[in-house]
């Protein structure tokens, strides 16, 4: 099935409306699989990468893919504005769910990288929807309180990931949201040998 792209706008008191770009790669199983890169990051990511893990998402029949870029807006506060960025664009797919995934009530799986993994952990717990979570060099940019409090409230499986030669946010925080997802029914953390 091919992508397609529509234009979110997020009202913002005061201001003019946010403007977020979304991709769809639709399935009919009920699951909708949620992309969310790092802070600044690009819908597509570098050379296509969220692209093309849509698709092998989709061509494995795990679910639909919705992704939407991480842009920082220097009229929002960060990381808040980040974090309501992103609930937003959950509440988008959860009221969409009938034409992303071909059911009213869907599941949602969740994946970021970097900023995106840490806002995943901090709001994660607050949508009943979401099953799994997978975090990929997870920062601290959502802020060490959220992180905490969602991950010791989100009861779903919780998957990090982190490489052992990452000089951005170090293999050690891979450890930490492991620690933290105290809640979970499952947790994985795997540090991928000679990976930055």
């Amino acid at each position: 099935m091919s992508e397609r792209r529509i234009l979110l706008k997020r009202s913002i008191q005061g201001q003019k409306p946010l403007e977020l770009e979304v991709a769809i790669h639709p399935y009919s199983n009920g699951i909708i699989v949620v992309n969310y890169p790092g802070i600044t990051g690009d819908i597509d990511g570098w050379n296509n990468k969220y692209g093309q893990q849509a698709d092998f998402i989709q061509e494995k029949g795990i679910g639909a893919v919705v992704r939407v870029g991480n842009p920082h807006f220097s009229k929002l506060p960060y990381p808040d504005g980040m974090i309501d960025n992103f609930k937003f664009f959950l509440n988008y797919c959860l009221v969409n769910g009938n034409e992303l995934s071909g059911k009213e009530n869907p599941t949602l799986y969740l994946m970021g990288f970097s900023a995106g993994a840490s806002t995943i952990a901090a709001v994660a717990g607050d949508f009943s929807a979401v099953e799994k979570i997978l975090l990929m060099a997870p920062s601290g940019d959502a802020g060490q309180e959220a992180v905490r409090q969602g991950l010791e409230k989100f009861k779903g499986e919780v998957y990090v990931t982190v490489g052992d030669n990452d000089e951005v946010v170090g293999p050690r925080a891979g450890q930490i949201f492991y620690d933290l997802a105290t809640a979970a029914k499952l947790r994985k953390l795997v540090v991928i040998p000679n990976c930055n």
